[in-house]
């Protein structure tokens, strides 16, 4: 009886265990093959070969399109201080140099800028006025600071109101005008207003014309 009983239990641990080896010693199929160590290799290559420099020449690019031609040479500045010896990039640099002069001049053409000193030709000095008669007489000293002497001057004077509105203009020379003034000579002027504009409360005195 023993030897029935021992080989029946041993019967019912098989089917038990055998599931619970399996179930350890198994492993999983692999469903994606990774990446090799010459694959690895190859992508590090590939990521460090990438030039910085690309995207400021790109981005000038846009610019020179947009006809921002300082902002382009700026950005081009920026990559040739990443890569100096490329000669694409001071090629495009030139021609953005070349671009820029031809945008500037041809500005020039349609709305020309002149640039000059400041080299005033009179002085006014020592203005008054006085009331004569019903007139109102605007005096001061006209001075020739230029290097030339100057001929047929004339002066104009303005009678404005409290809020330096125009009312009234009339125009005066020199006490000698046919002498006209040399450099650095001074002389008197007068302009005559007949009948003042009432509301009158300045004036202003200015050089029209000259020779």
């Amino acid at each position: 009886m023993k030897r029935p009983l021992g080989t029946l239990l041993f019967c019912l641990l098989i089917p038990a265990y055998l599931p619970a080896q399996l179930s350890i010693e198994r492993t999983p199929p692999r469903m994606f093959q990774g990446p090799t160590t010459d694959q690895a290799q190859t992508s590090g290559i590939a990521t460090s070969s990438i030039d910085p420099s690309r995207t400021f020449v790109d981005s000038a690019r846009t610019m020179i399109v947009e006809q921002k031609y300082d902002q382009a040479k700026e950005a081009l500045r920026t990559a040739l201080r990443i890569a100096p010896m490329n000669l694409e990039i001071w090629a495009l640099y030139d021609e953005t140099v070349i671009a820029d002069y031809v945008e500037k001049k041809r500005r020039e053409k349609f709305s020309p800028i002149i640039d000059g000193d400041i080299t005033p030709v009179f002085s006014i000095n020592r203005i008054d006025s006085y009331i004569e008669l019903d007139t109102l007489f605007v005096v001061g000293t006209l001075q020739n600071i230029s290097k030339g002497t100057r001929q047929k001057i004339v002066l104009t004077a303005r009678i404005l109101d409290e809020n330096k509105r125009e009312l009234r203009r009339e125009t005066g020379t020199l006490l000698i005008p046919e002498r006209g003034l040399m450099p650095n000579e001074s002389s008197i002027f007068e302009i005559p207003f007949k009948k003042f504009p009432p509301g009158g409360k300045s004036f202003r005195v200015e050089v029209t014309s000259y020779e």
